[in-house]
């Protein structure tokens, strides 16, 4: 699952460095994982883009990215913002 993890958040920050996004087609669908692996899967995500510096938000959360308020939305697991872009966009 680690191995997983690093490779998918790689991948995801090497799209874009300041606004993740990971869906439920992506986790759930596209790479099969089970309920029980993507709650492990969101888990530990979420503690390592912390430690990268992210501000993590799971669906439902509301959130502000370029200056625009936002849900994080049912189809959409995560979203992760690099904190000095969230401060820099906020004040």
């Amino acid at each position: 699952m680690l191995n997983f993890i690093e490779s998918y958040i790689e991948e995801k920050i090497s799209q874009d460095t300041n606004y993740i996004v990971c869906t439920f087609y992506d986790i759930r669908v596209k790479y099969n994982l089970s309920e029980e692996e993507t709650d492990e899967f969101l888990l530990l995500s979420r503690n390592k883009l912390q430690n990268l510096g992210y501000n993590v938000y799971f669906t439902g959360a509301k959130y502000t990215y370029n200056n625009c308020n936002r849900t994080v939305q049912d189809n959409e697991l995560l979203v992760a913002i690099k904190e000095n872009n969230k401060r820099k966009t906020n004040g």
